[in-house]
């Protein structure tokens, strides 16, 4: 077989990262000598062996075969099942996915479930009827608590650094804990920094990498905890949390790190038995868990998400006719 009869196979690079390709072709035996074709040409002909070395530097390899494989709308997100891998037959396909949140520890049981799903419901050809479907129940599902809100927590960590602040002053740079600065700025809006001879405003304070400080999410969860659940015992580690809806009786704000009061929306706790009393935001969540999870397999097949929030009984006017 020669480079022309290759050319001629009509082989497509369907996606490319980094220093792979992934390219359609009928069977393993196939890709083996197609290897063997393209490395020959590219050493005897694009990139010679001009030191005389005893391996050629560059050498083609055949990583995987993908009996399906489906590429996502952006860069670096594909999914599919692999039936061969480094030079052995699996005797199950093996589920493989990239750039896709499924893949991280801090992500919620039901984000995961969601997202694994409906990718090996995409990846082995399901309609986007089926796909729909599923996805909506799990949506509505979600929507109206029909599921353990255990499930539906996200866990992370308070990494060194996180919950402290620096004075802008290129000359102090002293440290606060973020605890003490909300909580003296809460009192004092004017204060100043502590260290004798400066006297920037705390409220021009910086992350230690000399950032704005931010608070969202799962580390609003944290202030919320150490101001009104354990100020004694504070979060400064590992922590689950939660988007939820506070009850009337549960404290409806926090201090936010530059002392004024924010709307509180996520509790974050050290054990989950501490979220036994409070309610998640089941809307919120059916949005990020369920609906977010999904959005790019919708958006490589140019589905329209909408279509997951209609009532799938719904009729046409000719229909119902």
């Amino acid at each position: 077989m020669e480079r022309k009869k290759v050319e001629s196979e009509n082989m497509k690079v369907v996606y490319a990262h980094t220093d792979s390709l992934y390219v359609p072709v009928p069977s393993i035996e196939k890709a083996q000598e197609v290897r063997e074709i393209l490395n020959t040409h590219i050493q005897e002909n694009v990139f010679p062996n001009l030191m005389g070395l005893e391996d050629h530097p560059m050498d083609l390899e055949f990583e995987k075969y993908y009996s399906v494989l489906g590429v996502g709308a952006t860069r670096n997100r594909n999914a599919g099942f692999i039936n061969w891998k480094d030079g052995v037959h699996l005797q199950e396909p093996e589920f493989v996915c990239t750039g896709f949140t499924l893949k991280r520890i801090a992500e919620s049981v039901i984000g995961k479930d969601v997202q694994k799903t409906a990718l090996e419901m995409w990846v082995n050809q399901k309609t986007e009827e089926d796909i729909i479907s599923y996805v909506r129940d799990m949506y509505n599902k979600v929507r109206t608590g029909q599921v353990d809100k255990t499930d539906l927590i996200k866990r992370s960590r308070v990494k060194e650094n996180r919950l402290k602040v620096k004075c802008p002053n290129s000359r102090c740079r002293k440290i606060y804990d973020v605890d003490y600065v909300r909580g003296l700025l809460s009192v004092l809006s004017s204060a100043e920094c502590e260290k004798e001879s400066c006297n920037r405003k705390l409220k021009q304070c910086t992350t230690v990498e000399g950032k704005r400080p931010a608070f969202g999410g799962g580390f609003a969860g944290v202030l919320y905890y150490n101001e009104h659940v354990n100020k004694k015992d504070k979060l400064d580690d590992s922590f689950y949390h939660m988007k939820c809806n506070f009850k009337i009786g549960q404290p409806q704000t926090y201090t936010n790190w530059n002392g004024d009061e924010k709307k509180a929306g996520y509790i974050a706790v050290r054990n989950i038995e501490e979220l036994k009393d409070y309610e998640p935001d089941w809307l919120f969540l059916s949005e990020s868990e369920v609906l977010k999870k999904v959005k790019p397999i919708f958006d490589a097949m140019n589905w329209d998400i909408s279509k997951v929030k209609e009532d799938g009984k719904q009729q046409t006017l000719d229909e119902w006719f």
